[in-house]
């Protein structure tokens, strides 16, 4: 029963690696923080975002970015998104993502395009959806009404490593990924020790 117990943990934290890898390699991408532009406002309406996205001319970018998405349908696209301290907007060409119930921002330390957990966007006039497409946040009009435009604009630090809030999902996630394997090691150190 021991040996079943002992294969279990270990078909759990495979399958968790597996998981949380694929989603780093969805997430990450390096090459999206040499185009991030602040912008005082981002497109309103379709017209716009498609003028804006021809401007940035995203698809003429060298990039890695498309190679780590695993197969999806991850693109590297022009988006115009509140920061993660909202407190500006800026464009940035990044693989596109689905966006579950929360404003989309760009998260410059973990280089990635991610839900802002401090901007609830589905309880909106005029709500979000409960998922959407990154490229999609110009009609959620006021996610971008939550920018203070009177703060100033944060720019990476090495001091906002410390910060938690501020840390891309996918830092998040390998940080619980550790936990999970200790707990796993020490539940399974215990049984050996009996």
């Amino acid at each position: 029963m021991e040996d079943m117990t002992m294969m279990f943990y270990l078909l759990i934290l495979t399958m968790t690696l597996y998981m949380d890898a694929a989603v780093m390699a969805m997430t990450f991408c390096e090459e999206s923080a040499k185009t991030v532009r602040y912008v005082d406002k981002c497109p309103e309406d379709l017209k716009s975002w498609e003028k804006a996205a021809k401007d940035m001319n995203c698809e003429s970018i060298e990039h890695n970015c498309s190679k780590t998405v695993s197969k999806g349908n991850h693109r590297f696209q022009y988006h115009c998104v509140i920061n993660a301290w909202m407190n500006a907007t800026l464009e940035v060409c990044a693989p596109n993502r689905t966006i579950f119930g929360y404003c989309t921002e760009y998260n410059v330390m973990g280089r990635v395009i991610q839900e802002n957990f401090n901007a609830e966007c589905t309880t909106h006039e005029p709500p979000c959806p409960a998922f959407y497409n990154s490229t999609e946040a110009y009609k959620y009009q006021t996610c971008y009404g939550l920018v203070k435009k009177d703060r100033r604009k944060a720019e990476y630090k090495e001091e906002y490593a410390q910060n938690p809030d501020i840390r891309s999902r996918s830092d998040r996630i390998w940080g619980n990924l550790a936990y999970t394997f200790l707990s796993m090691f020490q539940i399974m150190h215990a049984r050996v020790l009996r």
